[in-house]
């Protein structure tokens, strides 16, 4: 009578754990961190209200001064934040195309 084979519990070292770990390193986080940071930038940035310059020729007769910096806090932090989540993407994605494997 054969004996059955034993179930072998997976070492730490196994493929298993290693493949389940790999999406987590701090490399992995920061460019899924870049990626959102970059997603959340253009939205903020397409979501912005767009200037009204409206009769800008009779501003004497109204009695404002004319300014003609007529951004919204949309139009500033928007590109800011996905330029800075382009970056931190960027960054992490060379580190991880050369990454030995």
């Amino acid at each position: 009578m054969a004996t059955p084979p034993r179930a072998s519990r997976p070492s730490s070292g196994s493929v298993g754990s290693v493949r389940r770990h790999r999406f987590v390193t701090p490399t992995w986080l920061a460019l899924w961190a870049g990626l959102a940071a970059l997603v959340a930038g253009v939205t903020i940035w397409a979501t912005a209200p767009s200037a009204s310059f409206g009769w800008f020729a009779y501003a004497p007769l109204a009695g404002a001064v004319f300014d003609p910096v007529t951004h919204s806090w949309q139009q500033v932090v928007g590109p800011l934040v996905a330029v800075a989540g382009a970056v931190v993407a960027a960054f992490a994605a060379g580190r991880l195309s050369v990454r030995r494997r």
